[in-house]
């Protein structure tokens, strides 16, 4: 096990990044990060986080960066393209790293769609079936460059995120939720908020350079039996089920794109170096506090 991490900073630091901030400072690791707006900054530096608005981390002040010995990439790629120019990690990675001379960790929030679509066979880290969607590729991108780089990196390539404040338990209650039911049922992925951060702090603490890791739930499932499922467990009216076709003539694209795709990912690799057990193994095992949370914001 190396050094205990004494200061870390989150780029990019939305849902996920804010999850890691709380759960870091309960260990007594400092946190400074980057946001987006200043009412962000000004929310999480009452909370004990030292925050920045940048968009560009190449021009973080090197003194404020002299401490940082552990960096966490999660700068949504959607942010990413709304900037003019397009600022990608090649453009920023090496002169951050420049500045950054105690590190000892960095990891690349990725995602799973990263792959192509496998019909529903099992993908693992070793499989190369990469997606050529400009999402896809982009992703990859990033993480070659983080990989290649000097800094000691490892990419998380993250299955759909739900957790308490981030889940369709409030549209699945509104009614009228649509999906489509694909022939043969195509396979989903997803993974609780807090299984990623007790991920990400199990890296932290054993760090592999180089390593990629899949995070997902131990039961993909096809999402229309998802989304019946948890209508049925939370009391919601049953979604409006669809065909292809009526998907293609209801469904804008980009919604439908991120359904189309049938892949189960495996998280051995999680369970074998990070976690033996999850937190939430499936969405089932959530349904309880998801329910709660949605009841207390009523």
């Amino acid at each position: 096990m190396s050094k205990p991490i004494k200061t870390l900073l989150i780029l990019g630091c939305g849902y996920v990044g804010s999850k890691l901030a709380q759960a870091c400072l309960a260990k007594g690791i400092n946190i400074k990060a980057t946001v987006r707006h200043q009412e962000a900054a000004d929310a999480f530096n009452h909370r004990g986080i030292h925050a920045v608005v940048q968009h560009n981390p190449a021009f973080l002040d090197s003194e404020w960066l002299a401490d940082c010995d552990a960096v966490l990439d999660s700068i949504p790629l959607s942010y990413a393209e709304q900037r003019q120019p397009f600022e990608t990690q090649s453009s920023w990675v090496k002169p951050l790293i420049e500045k950054l001379p105690a590190l000892k960790w960095a990891g690349y929030l990725s995602a799973t769609s990263v792959y192509a679509d496998s019909g529903g066979h099992w993908i693992d880290e070793r499989n190369t079936n990469f997606s050529t969607s400009s999402r896809g590729v982009k992703r990859l991108q990033a993480e070659h460059t983080w990989l290649t780089s000097h800094a000691p990196a490892e990419v998380f390539r993250l299955a759909g995120i739900y957790g308490d404040e981030r889940n369709i338990v409030s549209k699945l209650m509104a009614g009228h939720y649509k999906t489509v039911a694909w022939q043969p049922a195509h396979y989903s992925n997803r993974i609780h908020v807090d299984d990623i951060v007790a991920a990400l702090m199990a890296a932290m603490q054993q760090p592999k350079r180089g390593r990629i890791i899949n995070l997902s739930d131990d039961e993909p499932c096809p999402h229309v039996e998802y989304v019946c499922s948890l209508a049925g467990m939370i009391g919601a009216p049953q979604p409006i089920i669809l065909s292809p076709e009526e998907a293609g003539e209801q469904m804008s694209a980009a919604y439908l794109s991120f359904f189309q795709d049938n892949k189960r990912i495996s998280n051995q690799k999680l369970h074998q170096d990070l976690l033996p057990q999850l937190k939430y193994p499936s969405f089932c095992d959530a349904v309880p506090i998801l329910l709660q949370h949605n009841k207390e914001q009523s």
